[in-house]
């Protein structure tokens, strides 16, 4: 019995003295923590933004030649098939008009004009040295002859030239595009009958809009892609009036090695739209809009400040700053919905710099700990 009673009292004890320690212990402060959002903080860079577009282009020969006959006639004999490679000078078909008989006879009656005038001042010129005719008919005799000298050989080189036009020649080395005659057809002066590419280089057609037209210079390179080739190009015209039929500037530009390209066939050019080179660029999500307003929010003595922008081009990642910001600007890059002007921000750095100095604490501490346990 007195056993129990003790028993009792000592657990009594205990609780009144766990109870008064409960009582006078000093209660803990709750931990103070961060309301300033935490932010990235960049300073304006110079560099450059080149902003590329891909346009269609048509593939044709750099020099081609549409092939015309001066002469209508009857096509006697052709020589080429289209596909075929010619070289200048080859004979590609045979003419017979029905203009060179006449021609002939043009010019062989002159001929028997200038044969009777030569035989009149051969008379005349004897007569003359006997005295028998003056000095005035001896003249109308050397005029008359000289006259039908001059007509003959007008005649005869009007026969020859229609002769050499009879044969049709190649203007220029290269591939026949195409041959619209056959055998026995009967062509006009001025019809074309066959089309030449020289395939010595080709080059690449294409328009382009007004914006790219202040991009894109004589000399510019470009890059041409059919299928998964590619190819290299160097700008070699580009027009200054408008093609009334499509409503860009036509330009032209030189293929270098690009074998697999047939005339006419379409292909990818990619060339630049616009660049903006040693521009002030900042990162393209530090901006935000109000109304079409670009601005963003500068870090300033703990403060976000709205500043807005004058804004240029833009790529994936930066934009063209034109005017609004200077060079030691501090652009806040990082997004918070606590963003705001006038709003209370903390640099990222500042934060981190904080966590490594808590980190250090709890390193240091460990050590003692597990120190006394070891004395235990």
């Amino acid at each position: 019995m007195k056993k129990s009673i003790i028993i009792g009292g000592a657990a009594a004890v205990v609780l009144v003295g766990f109870i008064a320690f409960r009582m006078l212990k000093p209660e803990e402060q709750a931990p103070e923590y961060e309301t300033r959002p935490s932010v990235r903080i960049e300073q304006p860079q110079t560099g450059d933004i080149v902003l590329y577009t891909d346009l269609t282009g048509t593939i044709e020969p750099q020099s081609k030649a549409s092939v015309q006959p001066k002469i209508g006639g009857e096509i006697l004999e052709v020589f080429f098939q289209a596909g075929e490679q010619v070289a200048e000078g080859q004979v590609l078909c045979q003419i017979d008009s029905d203009a060179l008989t006449s021609l002939r006879l043009q010019m062989e009656a002159a001929q028997v004009a200038l044969n009777d005038a030569n035989n009149t001042l051969a008379r005349t010129q004897a007569l003359f040295a006997s005295g028998g005719v003056s000095q005035q008919a001896l003249e109308q005799a050397q005029n008359g002859a000289e006259n039908a000298r001059i007509s003959y050989e007008s005649a005869k080189n009007q026969y020859d030239l229609q002769v050499e036009y009879t044969q049709v020649t190649a203007p220029i080395s290269g591939v026949i595009e195409s041959r619209t005659i056959e055998p026995h057809d009967h062509v006009s002066a001025g019809q074309e009958i066959c089309v030449i590419s020289g395939r010595d280089q080709q080059q690449v057609n294409f328009g382009i809009t007004e914006q790219i037209l202040g991009n894109l210079s004589v000399g510019d390179g470009i890059t041409v892609e059919k299928g998964e080739a590619s190819y290299e190009g160097t700008v070699t015209e580009v027009g200054s009036m408008v093609n009334a039929s499509t409503g860009l500037y036509d330009v032209k530009a030189v293929l270098h090695q690009a074998d697999g390209l047939t005339t006419g066939s379409r292909v990818k050019l990619t060339v630049v739209m616009d660049q903006a080179l040693g521009a002030m660029t900042i990162p393209l999500e530090a901006v935000n809009y109000s109304q079409g307003q670009p601005f963003v929010y500068c870090y300033e003595d703990g403060v976000a400040v709205r500043t807005d922008i004058e804004s240029g081009i833009y790529d994936s990642e930066h934009m063209e700053v034109i005017s609004g910001l200077t060079p030691d600007s501090q652009v806040i890059t990082s997004w918070s919905n606590e963003l705001m002007d006038g709003a209370e921000v903390l640099p990222a750095e500042d934060t981190e710099s904080e966590d490594e100095i808590e980190t250090d604490g709890q390193e240091a501490e460990e050590p003692v700990e597990d120190a006394g346990a070891g004395q235990d």
